[in-house]
């Protein structure tokens, strides 16, 4: 062995350099080797997506995003930089948006278009008002992405990819926004939005018509199943699909917000609370100005003029004043200010270089700082502006400052809150700190177990038969109760359902690295992710201040079944489909009964046996907990089912009184529907929406849904076009 450590010793800076160049080589070379080679979806590095003379293996897509991210980060520096404020929308990383703009940008080449250098180098002007000089691209770059080799040209590269895209995006949206829409549909939108209906309806489910379907011939089903087999199931989908989602099983540990707290609040002593106090009162505990001078006695409303007079007299300068004289310097426009072209961006220049000095020019004025000494403590010496020359005058030059402000005053104001007005905030943090180390160390303590239970179970393993049998796997019932906790394993689910089930599900961590610095990991793609870990514990917490502890128990990924292991569920699927002519059939058959002035729940009463849901009023759109300028969405009002366009269109294009007949979203149901009123009416209305035309910008918000139902519809065009096929669902961004 010291024989062994001498060769390393002896040969130690050259078996470093080989091994900073094999890393270099593995994250450099060994990816386009590896996604040029070998066809299929197997292998460590498998294919993603495809589309017509391409395509993407999941190395390829990571480093696609990482280059997006880091593109963010470069443009928001660059802003930084500049002054401004960095907080503009950042373009989407994840997985869909970025090969979105691949095919955009591919299409934009076929179209013709082109983004030269010069035109980055306009952007990049433009993006910063000119204000960051090329020459501080590349270090801005290097602070970013240099640590994973990435260039100043690779940033460029990628941004020219997304130029190329959005010039494409541009050319279709030109003619599609709000601004061109005409008062017709400016007035549809105004309706979607501010009128409610209040309808009667009657829910015709299709699977009840299934019995009078006959039974499909074999030949049937398999086109069926064919024509849907590689479609993932989704709720509001009217089509079926029978390729079955990822699913995982997983244990878990909850914390409740609050555990812990009264045994842990019973063990802080005196000595705690002191010492934190004294340790943290500088950061923590010191008087705010507004309370300091609550402390003094209050002047009267003639005192308070008096002494206002006197300060706007003390911190008048003359007119000869060297402070005036020099703060007029800056003022002064340069040369070429008003020739016409650049006036936007000097003045923009004058304000962020004037600032300091005017910080300087100001610092020795004695106003904000006797104007609290006079108001709480007039004998004590300013500490501002001790030392000023100015200041030494004030005094004599305004007597009637000093005097009337002083009768009550103290002679010295406390610089920290007194312990004992902090001392339930100081046994609060401290009852907080001491929960959150004591569930650290109960997960730390579940970690180390779950990791030792994995190294035993793949030692188990790989011994075989005669290994004896496999270790038994910690017990989350029994953990949770010797430790205060809650605990379950859940099902085998997908991640809606994992989500939808509440909980961990919508739990989160945070995280740091290097390259994206602070951000929130969701639990759901530390679970469901790419490369998610069997047996890995992981901790969580949610907004109510939940902190949980969860591992993978089992995972089975996203396959297509065999046709006869899902037969049940396409005839099931088959059946649905062939039975919704029926329902609307019948559906049809309650309105034509619904007469003018005859009531659905009329209708039912003669018939017996049916349900009639009274709905409303509901809008067709509804912003609900949304912040203001987001896009509304499709309301989903009590007593209907998953209502979709479908429905609400029909709804909305009766007149009262008059009926119709409208599918929900995933056309399972078809309803009658007769409807009552519009509240306002129409007449009411018209006047609402000629006072609201002078702000338009809630319309405009209803406006985005269309232009993007638009675009939308482009857009899988071009993946039709280019035959883009995702061998596995496209992961979301983190939420950062």
């Amino acid at each position: 062995m010291a024989g062994s450590f001498g060769v390393f010793r002896q040969y130690e800076k050259a078996a470093l350099a080989a091994l900073a160049i094999m890393a270099m080589l593995a994250f450099f070379v060994l990816p386009p080797i590896l996604q040029m080679g070998g066809g299929g979806s197997g292998g460590p590095d498998p294919m993603v997506v495809s589309w017509t003379g391409g395509g993407l293996r999941e190395s390829g897509v990571q480093r696609a995003v990482i280059m997006r991210k880091v593109m963010n980060q470069f443009l928001v520096a660059t802003m930084t930089a500049s002054g401004q404020d960095p907080s503009r929308m950042r373009l989407a990383d994840d997985e869909k948006d970025v090969v979105d703009t691949l095919l955009l940008a591919r299409e934009a080449e076929a179209n013709g278009i082109v983004i030269s250098n010069s035109a980055i180098n306009q952007f990049l002007a433009e993006w910063t008002n000119d204000l960051v000089p090329p020459k501080d691209f590349d270090a801005i770059v290097n602070g970013i992405g240099g640590r994973m080799g990435i260039s100043q040209e690779d940033v460029f590269e990628a941004l020219r990819t997304v130029l190329m895209a959005r010039r494409m995006e541009t050319l279709l949206l030109g003619g599609v926004g709000f601004e061109a829409a005409p008062p017709g549909l400016r007035w549809d939108y105004y309706r979607r939005l501010e009128q409610g209906a209040t309808i009667e309806a009657i829910p015709v489910v299709a699977e009840t018509f299934v019995d009078q379907l006959p039974e499909p011939a074999e030949p049937v089903l398999r086109a069926f199943f064919d024509a849907h087999r590689d479609e993932l199931p989704a709720a509001r989908s009217p089509a079926p699909g029978f390729r079955q989602p990822h699913r995982a099983r997983y244990d878990y540990l909850v914390a409740k917000a609050g555990g812990f707290r009264d045994e842990e609040q019973k063990k802080i002593t005196a000595e705690q609370i002191t010492a934190f106090y004294e340790d943290r009162k500088a950061a923590l505990f010191r008087v705010k100005p507004a309370e300091t001078q609550e402390l003094g006695a209050a002047p009267s409303e003639s005192e308070t003029m008096k002494a206002a007079e006197a300060e706007n007299d003390a911190t008048k300068l003359p007119a000869e004043s060297p402070a005036a004289a020099t703060e007029d310097k800056p003022v002064a426009a340069p040369a070429g200010v008003n020739d016409g072209s650049h006036v936007t961006r000097v003045a923009a220049r004058q304000v962020a270089f004037r600032q300091p000095q005017a910080a300087t020019t100001e610092a020795p004025k004695p106003a904000t700082g006797e104007a609290v000494t006079e108001a709480a403590a007039p004998a004590a010496p300013n500490p501002v502006a001790s030392g000023s020359a100015t200041p030494a005058a004030t005094p004599a030059a305004t007597p009637a400052a000093t005097a009337p402000a002083t009768a009550d005053a103290p002679a010295q104001q406390a610089e920290f809150e007194p312990l004992d007005k902090v001392r339930d905030d100081i046994v609060k943090r401290l009852t907080d700190e001491a929960v959150d180390k004591r569930i650290s160390a109960i997960f730390d303590a579940v970690k180390t177990d779950i990791a030792k239970y994995g190294e035993s179970l793949a030692l188990w393993q790989v011994a075989g038969d005669g290994a004896g049998p496999a270790p038994a796997p910690p017990d989350v019932k029994k953990i949770a109760a010797a430790q205060g906790l809650e605990g379950g394993t859940s099902d085998l689910l997908n991640a809606t359902q994992a989500v939808a089930a509440g909980g961990i599900g919508g739990s989160f961590e945070l995280a740091a690295s290097r390259e994206l610095g602070m951000r929130q990991q969701r639990w759901i793609d530390t679970i469901f992710g790419g490369g998610a870990q069997m047996l890995q514990a992981v901790t969580s917490r949610d907004i109510d201040g939940n902190r949980y502890v969860s591992w993978k128990t089992e995972d089975q990924p996203e396959f297509t079944p065999s046709f006869q292991s899902a037969r049940e569920d396409v005839l099931r699927a088959w059946r649905i489909v062939e039975a919704r002519p029926l329902a609307r059939k019948a559906a049809e058959e309650l309105v034509a009964e619904a007469k003018e002035g005859t009531t659905l729940e009329a209708v039912a009463a003669s018939r017996g046996g049916l349900e009639v849901e009274k709905v409303g009023p509901f809008n067709w759109l509804t912003r609900g907990t949304a912040p203001f300028g987001s896009a509304p969405e499709l309301s989903q009002p009590d007593g209907l089912a998953m209502p979709g366009e479908e429905l609400m269109q029909a709804v909305f294009a009766l007149e009262p009184g008059e009926s119709t007949v409208a599918f929900n979203e995933p056309q399972t149901v078809c309803y009658a529907i007769r409807l009552g009123s519009f509240e306002p009416d129409e007449a009411q209305l018209k006047e609402l929406f000629i006072a609201a035309a002078k702000d338009p910008r809630r319309l405009a918000a209803v406006a985005e849904d269309d232009t993007r139902q638009v675009y939308d519809r482009w857009l899988k065009s071009i993946e039709k076009k280019h035959a883009v096929s995702w061998k596995r669902e496209p992961r979301g961004p983190e939420l950062q």
